[in-house]
């Protein structure tokens, strides 16, 4: 009798879509209304650290029991298999080809979290066709049924894609040094959002920070952006310039794993912990991220709706 129940449930994991990578086969599919919550990570410009920020939240929810897949969402300059130390059997981009597996385009980084490895080179989220984003839809759908949470590594700059993302997310990080330059990427990109309907969900943090100039370079970004944009991005901490993350990148360990202790994973670990403290009740959240994600690739609210709902019903099945 338990056989049978445990193949029952096996069977209805491989029809999700999913596999091996997501071992959620041991408790009953979910509605649309328990999908994970999405926290989005951006940038400016690259060379400030977000991969490696976004690569840490997914570890440190892994290590709080949280279960949690980064996807990788820089479908042109794909990184973040290299910083985690590990390859998937296929890229993103052959399943939207419809060549692979959803599942073989998934990787095992720590427990309890996944990776959703990019395409390095193959294409931008900007020239996905309208079936291509239907087929990355229904594939966050399915995902997203499995895990807890989504951690979304966005490509740098404002690329349309990455704009869709992060205005579909639930919470979205900017990432930023205390260098001019780059607080002066961060509100463009801040800026791009806002016009595009992003206007709550706003967080802040520092990276390669030395003594406090993390959070003045925060409060200066959410000074600008709250004078100018009428938003106000929480600072939610500085990772600070630490050795050990330069030595994380050129050996391809995660900080988090290669040194647990140094003041960099340390200060992943708080961004990730009060991330999580102002995360909305899970019945605020739902499947509104792919039904905000739907609504801008559609360009139509019943359009978007009947997605959601074709994505819910085969979810169900």
């Amino acid at each position: 009798m338990m056989d049978r129940q445990a193949e029952a449930l096996r069977a209805r994991a491989a029809a999700a879509g999913i596999g091996p990578p997501v071992p959620a086969s041991a408790r009953p599919m979910p509605s649309a209304a328990s999908l994970a919550r999405t926290i989005a990570v951006a940038s400016g410009k690259g060379g400030v650290g977000k991969s490696t920020v976004a690569l840490g939240i997914a570890m440190a929810s892994g290590e709080r029991g949280v279960r949690t897949v980064l996807v990788d969402a820089d479908l042109g300059m794909a990184n973040a298999d290299i910083l985690a130390g590990v390859r998937a059997k296929h890229s993103v981009a052959e399943w939207l080809a419809g060549r692979v597996q959803l599942s073989d385009c998934m990787v095992r980084v720590a427990p309890r979290t996944w990776l959703l490895a990019g395409a390095s080179g193959i294409a931008r989220m900007a020239d996905l066709d309208a079936a291509q984003r239907t087929r990355l839809l229904g594939g966050l759908a399915r995902i997203a049924s499995h895990v807890d949470r989504l951690v979304i590594d966005l490509g740098a700059g404002i690329g349309a894609g990455t704009l869709d993302l992060a205005c579909a997310a639930d919470r979205v990080l900017v990432v930023t040094t205390p260098e001019p330059t780059s607080l002066a990427d961060a509100y463009a990109f801040m800026k791009a959002c806002t016009r595009r309907g992003r206007r709550d969900g706003w967080h802040c943090a520092a990276s390669m920070a030395r003594g406090d100039d993390g959070a003045r370079a925060c409060e200066r970004l959410a000074l600008t952006a709250r004078r100018h944009l009428g938003v106000a991005p929480e600072f939610v901490g500085a990772v600070p310039d630490d050795d050990a993350v330069r030595s994380s990148v050129r050996t391809s360990r995660p900080v988090l794993a290669a040194a647990p202790g140094s003041p960099a994973a340390r200060a992943i670990r708080g961004l990730e912990s009060r991330l999580s403290g102002v995360e909305p009740a899970p019945t605020s959240v739902g499947a509104g991220f792919l039904a905000r994600l739907a609504g801008r690739w559609s360009g139509s609210a019943a359009a978007a709706a009947a997605t959601v709902a074709s994505v819910g019903g085969a979810l169900a099945r």
